[in-house]
C-alpha cells in the first residue's frame, strides 16, 4: 500500500469505527467498506504512475505510445469513478444512509436489487489466473480506435482456492489499447490490442490480448500486460515468430485461436471476431473488490 493511500485509509477507517459503531453498524461491515475504498484508491494511484511513466517514454513507436496513452486515460477515468463510488458506499454506511445505487450491478437485476447494500470482499487473485471471454460484437482496426470501450462475457467460470468467484456468463468489459492497421506502425506491421479492465463489476488488470499482422495477411496473437506492456508489444512486433512472449511476461495463445482470428481478415485490416473465445491471463497478482450479490 502506498504511503498516501495508507494514511487516508487508516484515518477514514478510524473515524468510521468511531461514528459508525455508535450508529449500530458492525465493525466488520465498516472495515470491509473502507478496505474496498483503499483497494480502489491504490488502483487509481497505480494507473496515475503508469500514465506518467508512459508519457515520458520517448523510445517506443509513437503510434503505439499514443494508443496506449488513450487507453490508460480511459481506464483511469473509469477507475476514478469506482473509487468515488467506494467512498460513497463507506460514507453511507458510517452515517447509516441508504446505499447509493451501484452502477456495476446489471440493470436486469431490478431496481430493488440495485439499491441494496452489498458487503464488499477483497480477494487476492493470483498471477496467471485465466479469464476466457467472448466479445459482444466484433472489433476491427477499421471501426475501433484506442480508448474505445468493449464488453463481453466469461465463457468459463473462474475459481480461486477452489471457490467460484465469477460464474460463466459474468459480464466483462475493457478498453481498446492499440488499433493500427497493417502498415500504420513504423515497422510496417499492425496491431489490435484489447485490455481487460473489469469483471463482474470489479476493477481488474487482466492483461492485454493483442493480434499483430503483416502486409501479407499473416496474423499472430499474444497476451501482454503490466507496466511493461508497451515495450513488450514493441518486442513482439519486432519478432515475427513471437519467440519473446514468455520473456516479456506474456504467452502465445493456441494455434486454433490464432487461426480463427486470422480467418476473414484482409491484408491490412485486423479483426477480433465476437464468436472466438479469447484467453486473458493475469500478468501479476492483485487485489480486487467483489460485492456479494
Amino acid at each position: 500500500m502506498g504511503y498516501r493511500t495508507c494514511i487516508i485509509a487508516l484515518g477514514l477507517a478510524s473515524f468510521a469505527l468511531t461514528v459508525g459503531c455508535d450508529k449500530g453498524q458492525s465493525k466488520e461491515e465498516i472495515i470491509a467498506e473502507y478496505e474496498a475504498s483503499r483497494v480502489e484508491q491504490e488502483r487509481v494511484a497505480k494507473l496515475e504512475d503508469e500514465l506518467a511513466a508512459l508519457k515520458e517514454d520517448k523510445v517506443a513507436d509513437a503510434q503505439l505510445r499514443e494508443d496506449q496513452q488513450k487507453a490508460l486515460e480511459k481506464q483511469l477515468q473509469d477507475v476514478r469513478q469506482k473509487a468515488a463510488q467506494a467512498q460513497q458506499n463507506a460514507k453511507a454506511l458510517e452515517t447509516k444512509q441508504p446505499a447509493p445505487v451501484d452502477p456495476s450491478v446489471p440493470s436486469d437485476q431490478g431496481e430493488a436489487r440495485r439499491g441494496e447494500r452489498r458487503k464488499p470482499t477483497v480477494i487476492d487473485v493470483p498471477q496467471g489466473t485465466k479469464l476466457v471471454v467472448s466479445l459482444s460484437s466484433e472489433l476491427s482496426t477499421d471501426t475501433h480506435n484506442a480508448g474505445d470501450s468493449w464488453d463481453g462475457a466469461l465463457t468459463q467460470p473462474v475459481s480461486i482456492d477452489g471457490n467460484v468467484v465469477w460464474a460463466a456468463g459474468t459480464r466483462v468489459s475493457g478498453v481498446v489499447s492499440q488499433s493500427a492497421p497493417t502498415g500504420r506502425l513504423a515497422n510496417g506491421q499492425g496491431a489490435l490490442g484489447i485490455k481487460l479492465t473489469e469483471v463482474g463489476g470489479a476493477s481488474i488488470d487482466g492483461g492485454i490480448f493483442v493480434v499483430t499482422g503483416d502486409s501479407k495477411g499473416g496474423r499472430n496473437t499474444a497476451i501482454i500486460g503490466g507496466t511493461a506492456a508497451l515495450g513488450a508489444l514493441a518486442g513482439i512486433l519486432a519478432d515475427k515468430n513471437n519467440k519473446q512472449d514468455h520473456a516479456l511476461g506474456g504467452a502465445a495463445i493456441g494455434a486454433a485461436v490464432g487461426t480463427a482470428i486470422a480467418a476473414g481478415t484482409s491484408k491490412t485490416t485486423i479483426k477480433i471476431p465476437s464468436a472466438t473465445p479469447i484467453e486473458f491471463a493475469m500478468p501479476a497478482a492483485e487485489q480486487i473488490v467483489v460485492r456479494n450479490r
